[in-house]
């Protein structure tokens, strides 16, 4: 069975601009897609993460003109040989993360490959823990939305939709708005369910220790980004000066870097991204490493429903998964999640019995991409 060609393209969100996160308003998201079709006739999905900065124009030229010649006429029932050559012909590009998310997007579609040739859900194959992802709502920004009433109404919907907890942004307002916006939504999830608070890497160490203790009393389950990313001697003065634990650091493929946090005690939560830290492979080898250090793993998502399903695959698949992060926001294609027999449950995202990731494209996406 060999892959006969590599298509892709990006589907793109519109916002109004109202909602920002801790750095940014929202005008768009993009949603950069991968599928692999072999000359079997079977066809794998994956998705290359594209946001801050990246233009999806670039993504969609890298994973067509550099990727797609390494993978076409390759072996499909080889994926890890396919994703060691490609790594071996990325390194020399010296494009960093960008190439670690387009090894991402083509990694999670061979594993749907995979899953598809075994007739199994992903998650059996890595280990088969259960067949649900425990999940919780984000969002939480600001802007008109993001007064502390209209968060406590949009975190206690979602709770009563099935999610088991609540993040919000912070860090880009005075210490006592984000306490009441904080405040807010612990009490309308009520005290048991985890609230976390993310920080997004913008407050220097004494402002995030600041922020952790004025945080503390809301008995936070974390603190995300507190501060640098690259900064672990400042992560670790937050995590001792406040008694708050830490989460990160969520967009690195760098696993020296998650090793170093982890043996340093600069995190409690490993947290990364299937769609950037190598997929469904690199996400295995860092939940591995998690457990190592006696830790669980925390799972950043921001997609499409395409990540999503990935990341609920790994989640189920090695059991140390604390949280898999659902957004309220950046809910691309999440219909054909649904209309794919997911559903949410208890606090869980149940996967249902269909080979590969468990997830199908519409006409309409499917036309989107290149070739079609």
């Amino acid at each position: 069975m060999r892959i006969a060609a590599l298509r892709a393209g990006t589907i793109t969100r519109r916002y109004d601009g109202t909602a920002r996160n801790t750095h940014h308003a929202w005008t768009a998201k993009n949603y950069v897609l991968v599928m692999l079709e072999t000359d079997a006739g079977l066809a794998g999905l994956g998705e290359m993460y594209c946001d801050g900065g990246g233009t999806p124009e670039v993504a969609v030229a890298m994973l067509r003109h550099e990727v797609a010649p390494v993978l076409v006429g390759a072996d499909a029932r080889l994926p890890g040989a396919i994703v060691q050559a490609l790594g071996a012909r990325m390194a020399l590009s010296a494009r960093g993360s960008a190439a670690s998310a387009a090894i991402a997007a083509v990694d999670i579609a061979l594993w749907d490959l995979v899953g598809k040739i075994a007739g199994q859900p992903l998650y059996r194959l890595l280990g088969g823990v259960s067949d649900r992802a425990p999940v919780y709502a984000s969002g939480g920004m600001y802007g008109p939305a993001g007064t502390p009433e209209r968060l406590a109404d949009a975190f206690a919907a979602a709770r009563s939709q099935g999610l088991r907890g609540a993040k919000l942004k912070v860090g880009a307002a005075s210490l006592d708005l984000d306490f009441a916006r904080a405040g807010a939504v612990r009490a309308a999830i009520g005290p048991e369910a985890p609230l976390m608070v993310d920080a997004m890497f913008v407050p220097d160490v004494p402002g995030a220790i600041a922020l952790a203790r004025r945080l503390a009393p809301l008995d936070l389950h974390f603190l995300e980004a507190p501060t640098a990313p690259t900064d672990i001697a400042g992560w670790c003065m937050v995590a001792r000066a406040s008694g708050v634990p830490l989460a990160g650091p969520e967009l690195s493929d760098d696993a020296r870097l998650m090793r170093t946090m982890l043996h340093q005690g600069a995190v409690q939560y490993l947290q990364f991204d299937v769609a950037i830290a190598r997929g469904i492979t690199g996400g295995r080898a860092l939940a591995s490493l998690a457990a190592l250090h006696h830790r669980r793993t925390s799972l950043h998502c921001a997609a499409s429903a395409v990540a999503l399903a990935a990341g609920a695959q790994l989640a189920a698949g090695l059991g140390n998964c604390d949280g898999l992060e659902f957004h309220l926001m950046h809910d691309g294609l999440r219909e054909h999640l649904w209309a794919s027999g997911w559903r949410l449950e208890e606090g869980c995202l149940v996967i249902p019995d269909r080979p590969g990731l468990g997830i199908t494209l519409g006409e309409e996406e499917r036309r989107m991409l290149d070739g079609a």
